[in-house]
């Protein structure tokens, strides 16, 4: 599911990741410094066991849901410096963390807050271009690169053919 906002247009909300991700450019368009981030202690891995090179981790305020019905959370987003169609990854720690319940075919999250419960829709239009936009990176050879931490990765060859 993609989520936008005025900080993070296109992020992902990925229930299967382990990690919380900020890509290269978005960390630079935020206006943030290289000098912030701090070393980070595991490894990343993408599709086919490549390892993936990190630039270090910064933690950053991200609000979800507006006004009243919102909760802000402080998340460590890993800094990767690789080719993405999206701005930034919300894995299943931060999503855990906020209690949130997600509706892949109604492309929609919802979580609690003591003034009710939020909603929060994605945009089925952007999400539709940023999936064609990270098919085109793919077909032109660059890497796009599907992360888990450390030696949490499913093998390739392990999983059920159709």
């Amino acid at each position: 599911m993609i989520l936008a906002n005025a900080h993070l247009h296109r992020t992902l909300v990925d229930q299967g990741s382990s990690a919380n991700i900020l890509f290269k450019p978005a960390f630079n368009k935020l206006g943030l410094d290289e000098k912030e981030l701090r070393a980070y202690p595991d490894t990343l891995f993408g599709l086919g066991d490549t390892s993936i090179r990190l630039m270090g981790f910064i933690p950053l305020h991200k609000t979800f849901g507006k006004g009243i019905k919102s909760k802000t959370l402080s998340i460590d987003f890993i800094v990767v410096d690789v080719a993405s169609a999206y701005n930034a990854l919300i894995g299943r720690t931060a999503l855990n963390w906020l209690g949130v319940v997600v509706s892949t075919p109604h492309l929609c999250m919802k979580f609690s807050t003591p003034e009710g419960i939020t909603t929060i829709r994605g945009d089925q239009k952007l999400a539709r271009k940023s999936y064609n936009e990270s098919l085109n990176l793919r077909g032109k050879g660059k890497e796009v690169n599907t992360i888990e931490l450390g030696g949490v990765r499913v093998k390739e060859e392990l999983r059920p053919q159709p």
